[in-house]
C-alpha cells in the first residue's frame, strides 16, 4: 500500500512581495518575516521537515534564518528573484531571473536548491522547460483552478503521472498544489490564505473529504501569514477588499496550523520535503 505524503511548504516573501500590492507604494522597512520563526517552532513541535520556497532578494537578509533552517533539515528551493510573475516576463528575462535566484542561494548559503514554485503559479510549458534546461529536478507550480486570473495554464502533455498529483518527464517532476473538485468545480485547500479565512469547520469538512480520496497533500503558507506585525499600513487607495484579504483569519491562522497537522497526523500521513519525493521517484 502506497504511504501518504504531506508536504507542508512555505513561500519565504514579505508582505509587500504580494501581488495585488504595489511594491513601489509600500513602505518595505514594515517586515513580516517574523512569521518565518513562528511557523519554524510550529515545525519542530512536530518534528517535521519541510521545503521553504525563497525569493532572492531577501537571501541576504535572511542569511542567519536560512542557514538556521538548512541546519534543521529543511530543504531551500526557489521562488524567483524579485516575486515578478513569471508570465509578465519574456523568456530571456525569466531565465535571467530564475538563474539569478539559483546563484543567490548557492553564493550566500552555500546550497544547491533543486527546485522552483513560481509566484502566483504563474507558469506555462515553455517557462517550465527554462527549469529543466537550468538543471532543476522539479517545479511545485501546477494548480487546477482557474477561476484565478494570475494562475497560469501549464501544458503537461509528455509527462507521465505517478501519483494523481506528481507527474514526471525524464528525471523532472511536476507537483500538483492540492484541490477539491466539488461540483465540477476544483477548490483549493492548502494555501494560508484559505486556512485563514475559511472557518475551522469548513477546513475541516474539506480536508476529510480530500484526505478520503488523496495520498498526497501538498500546502503553502506564508510568513505574513503567521506574523505578529498586524499594524502594516498599506498604500493609500488600496481597497478595502484587499486590506480585508491581506488582514482577514492571521490572529487565528496558527491554531488552526495545529489543528491540521493535527488532523494529518491521525490520518497517517509522512510529513516530507518535496526533494524526499523526488528521491523516492515520486514514491
Amino acid at each position: 500500500m502506497h504511504k501518504k505524503y504531506a508536504v507542508l511548504g512555505m513561500d519565504i516573501e514579505d508582505w509587500y512581495h504580494l501581488d495585488y500590492f504595489d511594491k513601489e507604494k509600500c513602505d518595505q522597512s514594515e517586515s513580516t518575516l517574523d512569521g518565518i520563526s513562528i511557523y519554524l517552532d510550529i515545525l519542530d513541535t512536530y518534528n517535521i521537515k519541510t521545503t521553504f520556497f525563497v525569493v532572492g532578494e531577501l537571501v541576504e537578509k535572511l542569511k542567519g534564518t536560512l542557514k538556521q533552517i538548512i541546519n534543521q533539515g529543511h530543504e531551500i528551493a526557489l521562488h524567483s528573484h524579485s516575486h515578478r510573475r513569471p508570465l509578465t516576463m519574456s523568456i530571456e528575462e525569466y531565465k535571467q531571473d530564475t538563474g539569478k535566484n539559483i546563484r543567490e542561494i548557492r553564493d550566500l548559503l552555500g546550497y544547491n536548491a533543486i527546485g522552483y514554485r513560481a509566484p502566483c503559479f504563474s507558469m506555462d510549458r515553455e517557462r517550465l522547460e527554462i527549469l529543466e534546461d537550468l538543471n532543476l529536478h522539479y517545479d511545485a507550480s501546477h494548480i487546477k483552478f482557474s477561476d484565478h486570473k494570475l494562475y497560469g495554464h501549464l501544458d503537461l502533455t509528455g509527462f507521465t503521472p505517478v501519483r494523481n498529483d506528481i507527474l514526471k518527464r525524464n528525471d523532472f517532476f511536476e507537483f500538483e498544489t492540492s484541490t477539491l473538485p466539488l461540483k465540477n468545480k476544483n477548490i483549493p485547500i492548502s494555501g494560508g490564505g484559505y486556512l485563514r479565512i475559511f472557518p475551522w469547520i469548513l477546513t475541516k469538512y474539506l480536508l476529510n473529504k480530500y484526505v478520503k480520496l488523496n495520498k498526497n497533500y501538498f500546502f503553502y503558507i506564508h510568513p505574513f501569514e503567521f506574523s505578529k506585525n498586524y499594524n502594516i499600513k498599506t498604500p493609500s487607495g488600496t481597497s478595502f477588499a484587499t486590506n480585508l484579504r491581506f488582514r482577514l483569519g492571521r490572529k487565528s491562522v496558527e491554531k488552526k496550523m495545529h489543528r491540521l497537522i493535527q488532523l494529518l497526523k491521525e490520518r497517517q500521513y509522512e510529513f516530507v520535503r518535496f526533494e524526499d519525493l523526488v528521491n523516492k521517484q515520486g514514491a
